[in-house]
């Protein structure tokens, strides 16, 4: 496309827990993002051939998947151009979800599973027609290299397509490669052709599955069919041999990425070594039935009915095995990211367990060492983070760009959060950077989880972090029904039997020795069909001469029903409303609350101009220290009653301190 847009730097999160900024930007793989005010002013220009032939196969192959399975309903034809084609755009978020907490996800992605499925079709078709080994290998080569020049790029599709192609040129060489040797070759080949893949997460995951099918699935097979009785009538080996073979693999490629699991999705469990005796076998047939209905269904709609209907059994059976873990919830957790030093514990030991010239006694304690690792990985049992100092009160703005999301963590260790952010495109803020943030500030559970109001840059995360961190209650102010997002939110907090509680002015919780105070919204006199910023909670923590005033997106309006300042509480700290929109924090209200330090959440170069120069100029004017997500990062205030310290990821600090007593 050619048009004149405005391009700013995508967006990142200078958050504790979280990669270096330059190691987001890598991991999101774009260097700029742009914004057009209209589509009439883009000039659509045709990119280079085979690229356009791709899409344009692409798009053929969709409607012909759409106006196949529509008449099924449901998610079928979303899931069979997801396994056919790669295309994972129509996929329902709620069932991306239950599919990932069901440890089946990889089903649904085109991997050597997919690849050696293709392959195999080929295979019997090109026998049909020729009896040349080599015709059948050069033509399967050049199929295979063309499906994945139409699915696309991803890793797990270029390593499967690669070390396919890679072992029938072997093979047409009179060569008989180890898998391994295979396996590291297709490492180097896209490793010099894309430098960025060595940071893909995807990656990652393809390679380091494959090599622990490789390297753990054949001696974990042996050993359990050994373990099968000797006098075991050998129909019955025979029945059991590829359940036990599809068990082994599946242990190994869980055991082989589960770090990475921890450390990048933070989710681990064991559901996926049952459901996958469904889930792969039930990929599989959608493979073959979803080709053979769009090969019958070009030349004879009618006839590819039954390829269509026996899909969609499929689908079910797939989507129906993922309910295990609504009913089981244990099978599927969240976890912390795992420290370094144990991830490099857990594959240091594992490399020597393995190793065939290790020593006896080395090779125990390797795999004792490997099992205990693999404990603290998937339980973290030692708790990770940094908690406030005994006796100190801390309140830590997150950075989440154009959005809110402020935790508390009291001095008797209960922990609070105040909105989760919201989203940035297909990244779920709440998963990606307020919980990995929460962790590495000692937060392990939430007492409360307040939404201020249901606009998304608020509650967008609320979901995943009320599943991570299990609240006791969920709070709100005023309801808004017909909101998408807060009833996701209400539904998540069914499901888990989390209590849902509707604040109003004037109510009151002591936590402590620290007051926290509604003091808005009023009670409601109408029904809200729409979320107003002047229903935004706002709550005031007092704890010895600390307040703190956390306003939500208030404007003025309400600002002036707020109390005023107290002599008895001077050290101050405000929460910016809005962040820093000039629709609130008048000069009126610097004055009449005067806050020693004024934080600000706002994403960098928004495109709504927050925090406004005009608000940012009355709040020094007034004496405050300002601190801003976008130019500090996360910002941390801590009081004991008595000092103020205020720390940024910027590494700004500033301090306050009040001698007279409480």
């Amino acid at each position: 496309v050619e048009a004149s847009v405005t391009l700013r730097r995508p967006a990142v999160w200078w958050d504790p827990g979280l990669p270096s900024l330059d190691a987001q930007r890598l991991a999101r793989g774009v260097a700029l993002n742009a914004t057009i005010k209209s589509a009439l002013v883009v000039h659509v220009t045709p990119g280079a051939w085979w690229d356009e032939a791709a899409a344009a196969i692409r798009v053929s192959l969709r409607h012909a998947i759409d106006r196949l399975f529509a008449p099924a309903g449901g998610d079928t034809g979303a899931i069979v151009a997801a396994i056919l084609i790669g295309d994972r755009a129509g996929l329902d978020v709620d069932l991306i979800r239950r599919l990932q907490r069901a440890g089946t996800y990889h089903v649904i992605a085109i991997s050597g599973g997919n690849v050696a499925l293709i392959a195999a079709l080929l295979l019997l078709v090109f026998r049909l027609t020729t009896r040349s080994f080599r015709a059948v290998s050069i033509a399967m080569i050049a199929a295979l290299v063309a499906y994945g020049w139409i699915v696309g790029g991803d890793a797990s599709v270029e390593r499967a397509v690669t070390a396919a192609c890679v072992y029938l040129l072997c093979g047409l060489a009179g060569l008989a490669p180890a898998a391994i040797d295979v396996l590291a070759f297709v490492a180097f080949v896209i490793a010099v052709g894309d430098p960025l893949a060595v940071i893909d997460v995807g990656a990652w995951l393809s390679f380091g599955a494959t090599l622990g099918i490789i390297v753990m699935a054949g001696p974990l097979h042996r050993r359990v069919m050994a373990w099968l009785p000797a006098r075991a009538p050998g129909r019955v080996r025979r029945w059991m041999e590829p359940g036990v073979a599809l068990l082994a693999a599946t242990i190994a490629a869980e055991l082989a990425i589960l770090p990475v699991s921890a450390a990048v999705f933070t989710r681990v469990g064991v559901a996926g070594l049952a459901l996958n005796f469904i889930a792969i076998p039930m990929m599989a047939v959608i493979q073959i039935a979803g080709v053979i209905a769009l090969v019958v269904g070009i030349w004879t709609p009618a006839l590819a009915y039954p390829a269509v209907l026996v899909t969609q059994l499929a689908v079910r059976a797939l989507l129906g095995s993922a309910s295990l873990v609504d009913l089981v919830s244990w099978l599927s957790w969240r976890v912390p990211p795992p420290a370094w030093p144990v991830i490099g514990f857990f594959f240091g030991a594992g490399v020597l367990a393995l190793a065939p010239a290790a020593d006896r006694r080395l090779r125990i304690v390797a795999i004792v060492v490997f099992a205990c690792a693999a404990v603290v990985v998937a339980f973290e049992p030692f708790g990770t983070g940094a908690p406030p100092d005994a006796g100190w009160l801390r309140l830590t703005m997150i950075d989440v760009g154009q959005g809110d999301a402020l935790s508390i963590q009291f001095p008797g260790g209960r922990s609070w959060l105040v909105d989760a952010g919201g989203s940035a495109g297909d990244l779920d803020v709440g998963d990606r950077v307020v919980a990995p943030t929460l962790w590495a500030l000692g937060v392990r559970h939430l007492d409360r989880l307040a939404f201020t109001h249901a606009d998304l840059d608020h509650v967008g995360g609320t979901r995943s972090v009320a599943e991570m961190f299990r609240p006791a209650e969920i709070w709100e102010g005023i309801p808004v029904p017909p909101n998408i997002e807060r009833q996701r939110l209400h539904d998540e907090a069914r499901a888990q039997h989390v209590a849902w509680r509707d604040l109003q002015t004037g109510d009151r919780v002591e936590m402590g020795s620290v007051d926290v105070d509604v003091l808005n919204p009023g009670r409601p006199d109408w029904e809200r069909q729409r979320v107003r910023n002047d229903d935004s909670i706002v709550l005031r923590f007092r704890y010895g001469r600390a307040e703190l005033l956390l306003t939500g997106d208030v404007s003025s309006e309400v600002e002036r029903t707020l109390p005023p300042a107290d002599p008895r509480w001077p050290l101050r700290v405000l929460k910016v409303a809005h962040h820093g929109s000039p629709t609130a924090t008048s000069q009126a209200f610097v004055d009449s609350y005067a806050p020693a330090v004024a934080l600000i959440s706002a994403g960098r170069a928004n495109l709504f101009g927050h925090p406004a120069p005009d608000v940012v100029e009355r709040l020094v004017r007034g004496g405050a220290q300002v601190f801003r997500t976008d130019a500090d990062g996360a910002i941390s205030v801590e009081t004991d009653g008595r000092e103020l310290r205020v720390h940024a990821m910027s590494g700004r600090t500033w301090r306050m301190r009040t001698w007279s007593s409480p």
